[in-house]
C-alpha cells in the first residue's frame, strides 16, 4: 500500500518534507514541485496528494490535475512537467529485478519477490539502494508487507 512510512512520520511529524510516496508520484507523472511549494500547501491538501493514486490508465493525469489545483489554491505556480519515469529511466519500473538491486537487497539481508513486489515497495528498495544504505532498507522493510528482513 502506498503510504507515508512510519520512519518518515517519526522523523518529520509535521510533514515539512515531501514524503517518498509523493516523490514517487511526482516521478511517475513528470510533475515537479519545490519544497517551498510543499510547505505552502495546507495539511489537508498534502494528504490529498498522498492519497491520490497514479494509475497507468490515466497516465498520471488525475494526479497532475490535483497537484495543479492544490498549488493554485496555495497561490503557487505550477511548474512545467518533465519527462515521466519509464523503465528505461528508473530501475523500479523494470519488470525483472536489476542485478545491482538484487545484490544490494541481499547484502542488506532483505528478502523480496520482485515479480509480485508492489510498485511503491520497488521504489523504496531502489531509493535505499541509491543511497547505498542497508540499514535504511531494513527499516523500510519493517514498514512494508512484501519486503522481509531475514537473519544476517
Amino acid at each position: 500500500m502506498e503510504q507515508v512510512l512510519a520512519l518518515e512520520r517519526a522523523k518529520d511529524p509535521t510533514r515539512r518534507n515531501i514524503p517518498l510516496v509523493v516523490r514517487m508520484k511526482l516521478d511517475l507523472t513528470g510533475a515537479n514541485i519545490h519544497l517551498s511549494d510543499w510547505r505552502a500547501i495546507s495539511e489537508n491538501d498534502r494528504q490529498i496528494l498522498i492519497d491520490t493514486p497514479v494509475v497507468s490508465s490515466d497516465g498520471g493525469g488525475r494526479f497532475f490535475a490535483v497537484l495543479r489545483e492544490v498549488l493554485e489554491s496555495a497561490d503557487r505556480d505550477v511548474m512545467p512537467p518533465s519527462e515521466p519515469a519509464t523503465p528505461d529511466s528508473v530501475l523500479w519500473l523494470n519488470e525483472a529485478e536489476p542485478v545491482k538491486i538484487t545484490v544490494f537487497r541481499e547484502e542488506a539481508c532483505v528478502q523480496a519477490n520482485w515479480a509480485v513486489l508492489p510498485r511503491f515497495e520497488r521504489y523504496l528498495l531502489c531509493h535505499a539502494a541509491r543511497k547505498e544504505d542497508h540499514a535504511l532498507l531494513r527499516t523500510i522493510a519493517l514498514d512494508t508487507n512484501s519486503l522481509v528482513v531475514s537473519g544476517s
